[in-house]
């Protein structure tokens, strides 16, 4: 149809139907921050989902690239909507620890909250919703849900966020670019800079993410420390 176009496999080129029934095409590239992907089934220029990553090891990278480790055995908050009144609000804590003599740090159980569940996910892929176990396939509320992707553990919130536990005990927090500059936690913001992702709770700087992550240690999870 006359005025559509259609972008090329790698999105460097855009071509426009004309009137007259031909074709014009011309050199294209997406603007920084965005991908060429799939969305709605056409290819495109499309804004880059958001990944924090806590890898075997307790090495994290934030949303926005900042990274670092050397974490102690603890609960560790990595990411939550600021807005604790929202409806669609929603926090993710991890327990960070070597289960055995010579093991490297690593996630073993991802708490995520949100305002109708608490949901915990364990190394081993066992899974419970307030307190009782569900199974891998299981629609929690009508945002909600558990899912089992590639032998992992997925919980998926429909406004565009997705807790992911892999066997390797790797967790991954992706969010959409709609929650970009609302999230708290070790894992940032989500605003595209990298360099306030050093910026404390107590609106002080870090030296290093790692200072920034032990400083969102959850008071509910503090053990024997106040």
């Amino acid at each position: 149809m006359a005025g559509e176009s259609i972008i090329s496999g790698a999105c460097s080129e855009k071509c426009t139907c004309l009137a007259s029934g031909g074709l014009v095409c011309e050199p294209h590239s997406c603007p920084e921050k965005e991908i060429c992907a799939f969305q709605d089934g056409v290819r495109g220029c499309v804004k880059q989902e958001g990944r924090c990553t806590l890898l075997p090891g307790a090495w994290l990278t934030s949303f926005d690239g900042a990274s670092g480790g050397d974490l102690h055995s603890g609960a560790y908050e990595l990411a939550s909507l600021c807005n604790d009144s929202a409806p669609s609000w929603f926090r993710v804590v991890v327990d960070v620890r070597a289960c055995s003599d010579g093991a490297v740090m690593a996630g073993t159980t991802t708490y995520i909250f949100f305002r109708d569940a608490f949901i915990a996910v364990k190394r081993n892929k066992e899974t419970w919703v307030n307190g009782r176990p569900v199974p891998l396939l299981a629609k929690i509320s009508d945002a909600v849900s558990v899912r089992e992707p590639q032998s992992g553990v997925a919980v998926v919130h429909a406004l565009g966020m997705m807790v992911l536990f892999s066997p390797s005990e790797e967790v991954t927090v992706r969010v959409s670019e709609s929650l970009a500059n609302k999230l708290c936690a070790s894992c940032g913001n989500f605003n595209g800079e990298v360099f306030d992702d050093l910026r404390l709770p107590s609106a002080g700087v870090a030296g290093n993410i790692t200072e920034v992550i032990d400083a969102w240690k959850p008071r509910d999870f503090s053990g024997c420390h106040i």
